[in-house]
């Protein structure tokens, strides 16, 4: 029994020194944990393209905030949504020494963090229809001539609107800024299918025309101040066009037509009298 537990200490005495004699592959895996965590060796050119990407999504992000209300995202943001997107695509694109940047750092574990946070940036940007503010022939996408009409009749209105509003008669700024906000909401009208703009128009038109609606008929209530001498136009229309009905109808139950058949009729009993009396005659 003493034999046996000696040759069992010897026997692990000599696996140990076997296992410690050749450690190269330690200084290895030290590349990949440090510190309690988990350090990948990537291109330092890849890094720096994640920290760029990381900084123009931080900084389309803050924008987008700041411009949240009243709605001026698209055309407040437009640069920082070009640098986001440029640097989204230069992260993807580039390999250095046969690794590509996006595959280091794109759809490698179930959170897929710079993809997820990529789409839900740019979901929010197409969701406000941002991009039909501009035109993109150019590098440098640039206003469109809808846009820049829109915002010259927008100010146009609201510079009315200020510079003629009074508390104490609503009418007054009704009948300046009539014809300035009707030529707005007639070209806003024009620039989409349907009259809300939700299918086409960039969401700092649409917000700033919902404001100016809301403004012109429940603020300043122009639209029922309008609706007055509508509505008795309308009235008056109505009984002129039931003139000649009514005038029929009159005609037809009290006039003289009522009358016609009894002429009719002693008139043919006048000519029968008249016929036996030439009879009785001859």
């Amino acid at each position: 029994m003493k034999i046996l537990l000696i040759f069992l200490i010897i026997f692990i005495t000599v696996l140990r020194a076997d296992i410690y004699k050749d450690n190269k592959w330690l200084p290895s895996l030290s590349v990949f944990f440090q510190d309690g965590q988990h350090v990948y060796p990537n291109p330092a050119i890849c890094d720096k393209l994640l920290d760029d990407f990381a900084k123009s999504a931080s900084g389309l992000t803050l924008c987008s905030i700041n411009n949240s209300r009243p709605i001026t995202l698209c055309e407040r943001c437009i640069d920082e949504y070009v640098a986001f997107s440029a640097k989204y695509q230069e992260l993807k694109t580039t390999v250095v020494n046969g690794t590509s940047c996006g595959s280091v750092f794109m759809s490698r574990d179930r959170l897929n963090v710079v993809m997820e946070y990529h789409d839900s940036i740019a979901a929010l940007w197409n969701k406000g229809n941002c991009n039909g503010c501009f035109d993109w022939n150019g590098t440098i996408p640039t206003l469109k001539n809808d846009t820049i009409n829109f915002k010259r009749m927008y100010n146009s209105t609201m510079y009315c609107i200020l510079n003629n509003i009074d508390p104490d008669d609503k009418r007054h700024v009704c009948e300046k800024c009539f014809d300035t906000y009707v030529e707005l909401d007639t070209f806003y009208m024009t620039l989409s299918s349907d009259s809300i703009g939700v299918d086409s128009v960039c969401m700092d038109i649409v917000d700033s025309m919902n404001a100016t609606r809301s403004i012109w008929s429940k603020t300043l209530n122009c639209c029922n101040l309008r609706r007055t001498p509508e509505v008795a136009f309308l009235c008056f229309a109505s009984i002129i066009s039931l003139l000649p009905f009514i005038y029929y109808l009159a005609v037809r139950f009290y006039g003289p037509i009522r009358d016609i058949p009894n002429v009719l009729k002693q008139s043919r009993l006048k000519q029968s009298f008249l016929r036996s009396s030439d009879t009785s005659n001859d």
